[in-house]
């Protein structure tokens, strides 16, 4: 059985596995969606996974983990090992995380199947580069093919605390330069609205990252841009509620 971001990154203890995928939409990096359809061409699934690596990269370059090591945004990886730990030891589990799974579910498109549903799962882990690449709503929908009934959908999902003015600001902005983020309240919202039941959810402030975007420490400048872009409107870029919302939801029998 394959291994996926998690591993890569420490999260998942070596016993646990898997590989996947579905179908899904495109982001713009201008914002919004684009359908997509099976790669009819080597320049097509070139631009997947091009964008795809660039998605991942801090999460497998040696420098990526020194940056992040240096700001303490791997403080909290043994507390998310925990979490998806405890949700999916023992049981035959599927992985969204890694970068292969999301290049199945961008190629995957409007065919209307899901890579992975040969057999039924027990838990669905969902993180890493896909929710980068496709709608929340998407993968939400998705994530009930491969599961049983009463089947658990795992997920750890970067987003934001709340509405607050320079949050909203942080999000209209990168809707329209990099890509839309949500808020915790928003994403569980839309998990409902998919059919899901929420059996827990936390939102954890990673405030770490404002830190290193302020700093200019990250390789990645899409967010150094916004930064700027706030701050010439007037607000403090290091009160943007960067975090992450980590859930379990249970597949309705």
């Amino acid at each position: 059985m394959g291994r996926g971001v998690f591993d890569k990154i420490g999260l998942l203890s070596p016993a646990l596995s898997s590989s996947a995928g579905g179908e899904g939409d495109l982001r713009r990096p201008s914002g919004g969606y684009i359908k997509m359809r099976p790669c009819r061409s080597a320049l097509s699934c070139a631009v997947a996974g091009f964008v795809i690596r660039i998605s991942s990269f801090f999460r497998h370059s040696t420098f990526g983990f020194q940056i992040w090591s240096r700001f303490g945004i791997f403080d909290g990886l043994a507390a998310q090992r925990e979490f998806v730990n405890a949700q999916v030891s023992g049981s035959a589990w599927l992985d969204w995380s890694t970068p292969s799974a999301a290049l199945q579910l961008v190629q995957a498109g409007n065919t209307q199947t899901v890579p992975g549903t040969a057999q039924q799962y027990d838990a669905l882990v969902l993180a890493g580069p896909v929710v980068e690449l496709v709608e929340p709503a998407t993968l939400f929908r998705q994530a009930t093919g491969p599961l049983r009934p009463g089947g658990r959908f795992v997920s750890i999902i970067p987003c934001l605390r709340d509405n607050s003015p320079e949050s909203q600001q942080f999000m209209q902005h990168a809707a329209a330069i990099l890509w839309p983020y949500h808020t915790a309240e928003e994403l569980l919202e839309i998990l409902r609205e998919s059919g899901w039941q929420v059996e827990s959810s936390g939102f954890i402030a990673i405030p770490q990252l404002n830190r290193a975007v302020l700093a200019d420490q990250l390789g990645f400048k899409g967010f150094s841009r916004i930064f700027a872009r706030l701050a010439a409107e007037g607000y403090d870029p290091a009160e943007v509620g960067w975090g992450e919302l980590r859930f379990v939801g249970l597949l309705n029998s």
